[in-house]
């Protein structure tokens, strides 16, 4: 008898220290990349960034719970492609730490008990492609201080006992494409006590299985539709009194909906007052609009009844011809004064008022019109002066809109104001001779295009940024043609690029999306500037010149996003030619105190569009 105690006490501590040394705890991950290759008990991930792989075949595991956890983690990626199992609860489980994506390829499970995933915390995406189960009831439990960003399911999640999915916390975004199971209890897919914001589903029909939704409903509900015998179906029940009693209604954007075809069954559980969205809607995929609304067949059951398929491809290819080119056209043009200033024509953002100190300073205001459609600009401007000397000064400007009045369309506001500088040198003291200025200009603005509905066509709507610069030299010639009278000839060319960034409509089923569009062109400019002296204190000036554009080009627009759209030209309506005039006085106050103003008209680049402005301004020398 004492040999066959001996013989089994033998026995027995041989098989704990096999056990040992088969199943040892693991090694604690500290912030840092680890692959876990050997099976392994308790792991405890730590610190910040920690990305831990548990490779296939690979089993961590607990003999009471908590296999995997991040008592203090941050910004943690955990792929499992093994198996994390816990003999009695919780198999994974996050208290304090942070998850940044916990992936789950394997096995996860709570193999005598609850919680397969257990959150107390936040989880940014949880991606699961294998299987995630509970012995008894929760396979993941988001607790009230839990945060789940994105739930994604195309494997299994499934509990013996209740709710495959507990949520007491919030989940931004829950889509499955796999299968929810509650086997046992109350045999209900999902348990909202919390909040979860969009839940798009698939699970239902081809399977004759569909998810069992109780207490609050998510505020967004979307049907997955793969095929007529392929699509999401959901029962909801016990949501009176919760803290969401209504839902909105939509159709994934990932679904194929077949042209006049019911799909039964799709919701059960609501009257029309839980959809707050309203019973119908429209669907776009390509090229084709279909209308679809939920038809009440029987008590708190709906069927998705889809109508004929629409194309909206020439509606569309319309719209963006009658309203987002001229939209981009009244951009163009708008920025166009950009480019003009300090350009010979304009001849104002300048500042050659001097006293002792060589320095000169204009405060203005600025009055801009453009004609069909009517736009409306009011400008303040700053512009300050340096002499280098008695034939060299430098200059710089600074140009805010306070406002901009524009068609409904189209909506403009700057982004950065319209800034400048110029060098002149001039051949005499007196201006008289030769004159040399060079220029540049610069500026962005905001602006909202919208797209108008023309028939089947929807109404969109998208930010985007347009930017103009340009490059200007200037020579001209002064001579006294009479004692009171100053002529200036004058040849100028400019070099300007106005671009308008890419962007994508936003608030509709079927955005477009807009390529960059650039428009350069190289300009010359001739003409003849005056100066007449009514008065010892009074002089009119003036301007009358033709600008001509030797080179100009611009980006087609090119929309994508529905099948079959076509480019959309906008050079046939180049304007290269173009008269600009100018007339205005300048009143000395006093002989560094001169009170200016000048009027200007021109003709725009675009569709015959003019232009005029009118540009008031005190100058002081000092």
């Amino acid at each position: 008898m004492k040999l066959v105690k001996y013989l089994f006490i033998f026995l027995s501590l041989s098989y704990l220290i096999c056990g040992q040394v088969l199943s040892a705890d693991c090694a604690d991950v500290p912030g840092t990349t680890v692959t876990i290759t050997a099976d392994c008990q308790n792991l405890s991930i730590l610190g910040d960034s920690a990305n831990v792989t548990i490779n296939l075949g690979v089993t961590i595991n607990s003999t009471a719970s908590n296999a995997v956890s991040t008592p203090n983690s941050t910004n943690a990626i955990i792929t499992n492609n093994g198996t994390i199992s816990a003999a009695t609860s919780r198999a994974f489980r996050t208290s304090a730490g942070d998850v940044d994506k916990l992936i789950n390829n394997g096995t996860i499970t709570a193999a005598g008990g609850n919680e397969g995933i257990r959150s107390n915390s936040n989880i940014t995406t949880l991606t699961n492609v294998g299987e995630i189960s509970a012995d008894n009831k929760y396979a993941i439990h988001n607790r009230p201080s839990g945060t789940i960003g994105t739930l994604d399911n195309s494997g299994t999640i499934s509990a013996n006992g209740d709710f495959a999915i507990r949520n007491d916390g919030s989940i931004t975004t829950l889509t499955n494409t796999g299968t929810l199971s509650a086997s046992g209890g109350t045999q209900t897919d999902i348990y909202n006590a919390g909040t979860i914001t969009t839940f798009n589903n698939l699970q239902g029909k081809s399977g004759s299985n569909p998810v069992t939704f109780t207490k609050s409903l998510p505020t967004n509900y979307n049907v997955i539709v793969n095929s007529t015998s392929d699509y999401g179906q959901i029962e909801f029940s016990s949501f009176s009194g919760e803290t969401n009693t209504s839902l909105n209604f939509g159709v994934h954007s990932t679904s194929t909906l077949a042209a006049s075809t019911t799909y039964s069954s799709v919701l059960s559980g609501l009257n029309s007052s839980n959809i707050a969205s309203g019973t119908s809607g429209t669907f776009v995929s390509g090229s084709t609009r279909q209308t679809w609304t939920l038809s009440n067949s029987s008590g708190s059951l709906w069927d998705l009844v889809v109508d004929d398929d629409v194309d909206i491809t020439p509606d569309t290819n319309t719209s963006v011809t009658t309203s987002v080119k001229p939209n981009v056209i009244l951009g163009i043009n708008n920025l166009t004064s950009v480019t003009e200033v300090n350009f010979a024509n304009m001849n104002t953002y300048d500042c050659d008022l001097f006293d002792k100190n060589n320095i000169c300073l204009s405060l203005g205001s600025r009055y801009t019109s453009i004609n069909t459609p009517k736009t409306e600009t009011n400008s303040a401007v700053l512009v300050g002066g340096y002499k280098l000397s008695d034939t060299l000064r430098v200059a710089g400007f600074y140009h805010s809109n306070l406002s901009h009045k524009t068609p409904a369309s189209f909506k403009l506001s700057d982004k950065t104001p319209m800034t400048g500088g110029l060098v002149v040198w001039n051949q005499n003291p007196n201006h008289l001779g030769y004159q040399l200025k060079l220029a540049n200009a610069q500026q962005q603005k905001n602006a909202t295009l919208t797209r108008e509905v023309v028939g089947s066509s929807e109404e969109g709507k998208g930010q985007t940024v347009i930017e103009a610069k340009s490059y200007v030299a200037e020579l001209q010639y002064g001579y006294q043609f009479s004692d009171d009278t100053l002529l200036r000839p004058y040849f100028a060319a400019r070099s300007a690029v106005i671009k308008q960034d890419a962007y994508t409509e936003t608030g509709l089923s079927s955005p477009l999306s807009f390529n960059e569009i650039k428009d350069k062109s190289t300009t010359v400019l001739l003409g003849l500037k005056f100066n007449t002296d009514l008065t010892h204190k009074l002089s009119l000036k003036g301007s009358l010149g033709v600008e001509h554009d030797i080179e100009h080009s611009v980006d087609k627009l090119a929309p994508t996003g529905i099948s079959g759209l076509s480019t959309v030209s906008l050079t046939d309506s180049f304007n290269k030619t173009r008269p600009v005039v100018s007339l205005g006085f300048d009143y000395a106050i006093k002989p560094n105190h001169r009170l200016s103003s000048i009027l200007q008209y021109q003709e725009l680049p675009y569709e015959s569009k003019t232009e005029s402005n009118a540009y008031l301004y005190y100058t002081i020398g000092f």
